[in-house]
């Protein structure tokens, strides 16, 4: 991976005294490198794994470090530490280029003053503090606790936005003026002037909408394909091995079949065990392309340690659900030094969310708050009566009228908006932030970061991408054998995209299979992975719940005590949820990784 911690800071002994402190704790995991480069004010520290692609210069002229690949947009260069000082102190802020690819990024000069920023989504995480003169800037808030002028204080606000939406809204973290710096923005700093966060990139200008309206459906649909063939050239260049993060299910099918095309080195993992839907859907697609294949089993038992590291190197800025990504990095770093992923390509050339049909009249925001933001967390009414006022005040009802002001800001239309909202917060958050992790073992490879794709889908008629209409017809027509291979859809169901003759006389097979599965789930033997793993009454959950209720009594500081008991029942209880577990227990998740988070940082 890449951790990095960035310090500008006059006093010469306080910075050489803090970085002589982090320095030890800065790799999150074993086996990383750990680096520095400096000069003058500034010092850059960083731990990675041994093959990641990072450039660095430090000279008279000021210090420059890309972590990652920050490709030139519309070409495959690579922008290196002394290209990106050129293009970046040579500009105005506000011209300065954002770049394709999963990156962070910094230049200083003593003149000119200290400019970060990342990809164009905001997935590699950068968080920064300033006092006077002083400033922070890292992939993770944690090791900010060492400078002697910075206090740990806690932010009801950065809570209510994780607790809302499951993810950092705002830009506010679990820190009192710590901040994660907004997707699309440049952070500058310049000698005697207060820090801003300069806009670089939007993902949707209004010229783009339905721009290629006037094609037919096939033109369309054959852009598309051309734009991810020309995107995935870009970004994995043929001729390299791969690795492939391979679910059963359809952006990384359809990747499969692309990299195949262009006859990549690749070598596809896939999370579970041999019994889950996605690995057998999984095994199948590698099969069919002569790929080969490893499958990565997080033992339960391990949970808790990886839940630890979301704690610790996250600060629930991510929720509170995925800690088994932190575990991967082991199982690539012998496999291949990039891997690609679908991550957030649904997300991308997907289009919207799928909402149901509004029949009650319902604002299309409360509507879309209800069941595309809010159901990953708690509900505004639960939160209010939960959070002591005299702690939080009206922030529940304030927050959630900058969730909607946000929402309304971001296009004239309601599909658009719910679209680019995602993007920019569920994506973001919740799915994206699996790539920093993978960085631990190799490079992540994410189309859902070229510029291309991007404008090219927000320029199609947004029908087409509804319910991944595109996506679909791309898989059958381009990779049909793919396409008659069954499909995971994180449910029962199977049945692939196209029809053969027999899997048409399967049919009744697959049903009654479906049937037997679903038996199974109810004698606590669920086949769809990520059921399987993200059961809150599973063995790592019960875990990390009986280590929150050692502590449950403290938060009394923090919450009603009584509505606290009634949301997080004892370890030893069963759970039960009314239609959807991984959904339903995503707030409960936050709150226990806030009590073993208030925990850790109260030690």
């Amino acid at each position: 991976m890449a951790n990095f911690l960035a310090i500008l800071d006059p006093d010469p002994e306080r910075r050489s005294q803090f970085v002589q402190t982090v320095m030890p704790l800065i790799p999150p995991v074993a086996e990383l490198v750990t680096q520095t480069c400096g000069m003058g004010n500034v010092q850059v520290i960083w731990a990675a794994h041994a093959h990641a692609p990072i450039t660095w210069e430090a000279d008279a002229a000021g210090v420059a470090v890309v972590w990652g690949e920050a490709i030139a947009e519309g070409s495959a260069v690579r922008v290196n530490a002394n290209q990106l000082r050129q293009l970046w102190q040579g500009s105005d802020p506000q011209s300065a280029p954002v770049f394709d690819g999963f990156y962070a990024a910094i230049a200083y000069h003593p003149q000119t003053g200290l400019m970060v920023g990342s990809d164009r989504m905001g997935l590699f995480p950068v968080y920064y503090w300033t006092q006077a003169d002083v400033v922070l800037v890292a992939s993770s808030p944690e090791l900010f606790r060492y400078h002697p002028l910075f206090q740990p204080r806690f932010n009801p606000a950065g809570l209510v936005g994780i607790l809302l939406t499951n993810g950092l809204f705002a830009g506010q973290t679990l820190w009192q003026g710590v901040l994660r710096l907004a997707a699309g923005h440049l952070l500058v700093c310049q000698p005697e002037k207060a820090p801003q966060e300069i806009s670089q990139t939007q993902l949707l200008g209004a010229s783009q909408s339905n721009h290629y309206a006037a094609l037919s459906l096939a033109e369309q649909l054959d852009l598309l394909g051309q734009t991810i063939e020309q995107s995935l050239v870009r970004h994995a260049p043929p001729g390299q091995s791969y690795a492939l993060m391979l679910s059963g299910g359809l952006d990384s099918r359809l990747l499969a079949g692309y990299l195949d095309r262009q006859q990549a080195d690749v070598v596809a993992l896939t999370l579970g065990i041999s019994t889950d839907i996605e690995m057998q859907c999984a095994r199948r697609v590698a099969r069919e392309l002569g790929f080969k294949h490893r499958a990565i089993a997080m033992p339960l038992q391990q949970y808790p340690d990886h839940m630890h590291l979301v704690t610790r190197w996250e600060h629930l800025a991510n929720g509170y659900n995925w800690g088994m990504n932190w575990g991967i990095h082991s199982h690539l770093r012998d496999l291949a030094h990039r891997v690609v992923s679908g991550y957030s390509l649904d997300a991308v050339v997907g289009g919207p969310l799928p909402m149901p049909r509004n029949r009650t009249n319902v604002p299309p925001f409360d509507l879309f708050f209800t069941r595309g933001i809010n159901h990953w967390g708690i509900q505004p009414e639960i939160l209010k009566r939960l959070c002591r006022r005299e702690i939080f005040g009206d922030l529940v009802s304030d927050i959630y009228q900058q969730i909607r002001a946000r929402y309304e800001s971001y296009a004239e239309d309601d599909l658009r908006r719910i679209w680019l909202f995602e993007l920019q917060h569920q994506q973001r958050f919740h799915i994206g932030s699996a790539a920093w992790k993978l960085t631990f073992g190799a490079w992540p490879v994410l189309l859902s970061l070229d510029r291309q794709l991007i404008t090219t889908t927000m320029a199609l008629p947004i029908q087409i991408l509804c319910d991944r209409y595109a996506q679909k017809q791309l898989l059958c027509t381009q990779f049909p054998a793919l396409a008659q291979l069954p499909l995971d859809r994180n449910e029962f169901n199977t049945k692939p995209l196209l029809a053969t003759k027999t899997s048409e006389r399967l049919a009744q097979w697959h049903l009654l299979q479906s049937k037997w599965q679903r038996l199974l789930r109810k004698l606590g033997r669920d086949r769809r992975y990520y059921y399987r793993i993200c059961d809150f009454n599973n063995p790592g959950w019960r875990s990390l719940r009986r280590q929150a209720s050692q502590c449950q009594e403290q938060m009394g500081v923090f919450f009603d005590q009584t509505v606290l008991n009634e949301l997080l029942p004892p370890p030893e209880e069963q759970v039960r949820f009314q239609r959807d577990a991984i959904l339903e227990a995503s707030g409960l998740k936050a709150l226990i990784g806030f009590m073993l988070w208030s925990k850790y940082n109260s030690s």
